[in-house]
């Protein structure tokens, strides 16, 4: 099985895959302080043979050109075991395990729109969604094998703020998608770039099995996925085949 690992050698990621404003915004990043620090900790933590995920942290970005995001989807960090995490929030690999919270996503679907839940090798990859202008952002990039939320609060997430905030910026309108509080925290970078109200805002519950039918906004019946797609038919943009 081909390994999700990120080793030595592929550190720094190279931006040949990232194309326009994300190669801009990635530039900008790695040069200022934040970046630079970010990437002496990862450096020195590869170097001491930590095992971090995933391979290809610009995953996201190299699937999604920043003028095709139509919906964001913002996740917190990757999964944190083997063959897991592939550089897509909420994602995991070919012949993996749907893990809780995924399962959760796929349930609410199905309620909402009536599609079914994925089954096969591939069922828990949601490159399909990339592939249709669905960014599957994390605020961290990066983690370290076994340790959830390691490489939070180590820079990556003055990059993502960066891309969220770029993204609310630009005049073409998009659908966020907040889902627990991590992701909610972020509303007022969106919102500091929404008095016109183009960009769709959606918060609910994590679909974590711990808040995914917890009031006062449970996930389970929020009915994201049928409002987008119908908000962007009123767009006159493709709605997404979840």
């Amino acid at each position: 099985m081909h390994s999700n690992r990120l080793r030595a050698e592929d550190w720094p990621p190279a931006l040949s895959d990232v194309s326009g404003p994300w190669r801009e915004l990635l530039n900008s990043f790695w040069q200022a302080e934040a970046g630079l620090r970010l990437d002496r900790q990862i450096n020195a933590s590869l170097a001491a043979g930590s095992v971090i995920y995933p391979r290809s942290p610009y995953r996201a970005l190299s699937l999604t050109p920043f003028q095709s995001v139509q919906v964001v989807v913002l996740g917190q960090d990757p999964y944190h075991g083997a063959h897991q995490a592939e550089g897509l929030a909420f994602s995991v690999g070919a012949g993996q395990k749907i893990p809780p919270s995924l399962r959760n996503i796929f349930k609410e679907i199905q309620r909402d729109t009536g599609t079914p839940v994925p089954a096969g090798v591939n069922a828990g990859s949601l490159v399909r969604w990339a592939e249709q202008g669905v960014l599957l952002l994390n605020t961290a990039l990066t983690v370290e094998d076994s340790l959830p939320a390691s490489h939070s609060k180590w820079g990556w997430e003055v990059l993502t703020d960066k891309i969220i905030e770029a993204l609310a910026a630009d005049p073409s309108p998009r659908a966020f998608l907040l889902w627990g509080g991590h992701a909610q925290a972020k509303a007022a970078l969106i919102e500091n770039f929404n008095h016109d109200s183009r960009h769709l805002l959606l918060k609910a519950n994590h679909p974590s099995p711990l808040s995914a039918l917890r009031l006062p906004f449970p996930f389970i019946g929020c009915g994201h996925f049928g409002l987008v797609n119908r908000w962007l038919k009123a767009q006159n943009k493709n709605p997404v085949a979840w």
